[in-house]
């Protein structure tokens, strides 16, 4: 009996090493870490955003990224958290800082690489201007963010850069913001907490098997549990936001306070970037609305993102800070393009995200209003 008990126990051990070994290859698709822990994946090493104590979540420092499900998209970040080359929060000598804020299509969600977003283009259009100091263009654009987190992402991680001129493009959200049920001042109806989960040695013993993680995955309702990582930054995901096309997204109980805050937010990022020596330069932001033309919010939607527009003019003209109607220009661009019987993603991959070529055409209209309001000093 004991020596059948123990050869029971040596096949018994040696078939679990056998399966753990065997999971580990890879070999097997359903037992890979990305399969077995899919939102786990999706946050350690897929997601270029990371938790943060005051924003909710900011940029990874030292992200890379050269390919997605769609294909090749090459998206670094560099050791201070924002997307492009190496700077210093000190400002090199004789050169002209601008930070650009707002959300993905600030961050560059849709281009095909780092230098195709319209912050390196505005840049280089800048640059080829031959002006007497030299120009560079901090990406302070992060997906998802609002006036609320631009606001403190200025405050906190931008001023130090010591910019000579800021560039806000961002609507979209503050607008859904808006029409997301329960509006309230400080935005929680939206944001959601971005939850930590603190694990102890035995959980990460336990993780480490590929055994027990199988058995975790297919064993028992842990999947059914765990979110999707939109749960990690808009409140009620799935209910209200993956709607948008089924048509119940916009439900406003109270829009006006919510363009209430995007009016608010709006004038203390111009004070304080007027604080800290920075000029400010409010842009429009360019929308290809047929994209939403199937949701039954469509009406709401596109009157609200006209209203942002409206707001974003009266406080230029109430701050003393230049406008530029970069959404006008995209979007004419756009018509013309359409009427040629061009490709509609030419300049769109999908709502306020340009494509390569619709990022330079940014980059460029900037450049040239920057130019002409004369912004940056010729000599």
């Amino acid at each position: 009996m004991k020596r059948g008990c123990l050869i029971s126990f040596v096949f018994l051990a040696a078939l679990l090493v056998g399966f753990e070994l065997v999971a580990r290859t890879g070999w097997i698709a359903a037992l890979r870490p990305e399969v077995l822990d899919p939102l786990g994946d999706q946050i350690r090493e897929k997601a270029n955003v990371a938790p943060h104590p005051y924003l909710a979540y900011a940029p990874k420092p030292n992200f890379v990224q050269t390919e997605t499900p769609k294909g090749p998209q090459v998206i670094h970040h560099n050791s201070l958290g924002f997307r492009g080359r190496e700077t210093t929060y000190a400002k090199p000598p004789g050169t002209f800082r601008i930070v650009t804020i707002g959300g993905s299509s600030c961050y560059g969600q849709s281009e095909s690489r780092d230098e195709a977003v319209w912050s390196v283009r505005l840049e280089h259009y800048l640059n080829e201007a031959g002006l007497a100091r030299k120009v560079e263009v901090i990406n302070g654009g992060c997906r998802g963010y609002s006036t609320f987190e631009m606001l403190i992402n200025l405050e906190l991680r931008l001023v130090d850069f010591e910019p000579d001129l800021l560039i806000t493009y961002e609507s979209i959200n503050d607008m859904r913001c808006a029409l997301y049920p329960g509006c309230v001042n400080d935005n929680t109806h939206w944001r959601a907490v971005w939850p930590v989960v603190e694990k102890s040695s035995a959980d990460e013993l336990l993780e480490s098997s590929r055994l027990f993680m199988t058995w975790r995955r297919y064993g028992t309702e842990w999947l059914a549990k765990q979110k999707d990582l939109g749960t990690y930054m808009i409140v009620d995901y799935g209910k209200y936001h993956s709607s948008l096309y089924a048509g119940d997204y916009g439900q406003p109980t109270d829009a006006e306070r919510g363009f209430a805050n995007f009016r608010r937010n709006l004038k203390s990022i111009v004070s304080v970037a007027r604080e800290h020596g920075a000029k400010v330069l409010l842009s429009t932001q360019a929308m290809r609305f047929s994209d939403i033309e199937g949701a039954q919010s469509y009406e709401a939607q596109k009157a609200g993102l006209l209203r942002c527009r409206d707001i974003l003019r009266e406080v230029a003209s109430s701050e003393g800070v230049p406008l530029a109607d970069t959404a006008k220009h995209v979007e004419d661009a756009l018509a013309a393009e359409l009427a040629a019987g061009q490709n509609p993603d030419d300049l769109f991959q999908h709502e306020v995200h340009p494509t390569d070529k619709g990022s330079d055409l940014i980059g460029r209209f900037l450049a040239d209003r920057i130019l002409e309001l004369e912004l940056v000093p010729a000599n």
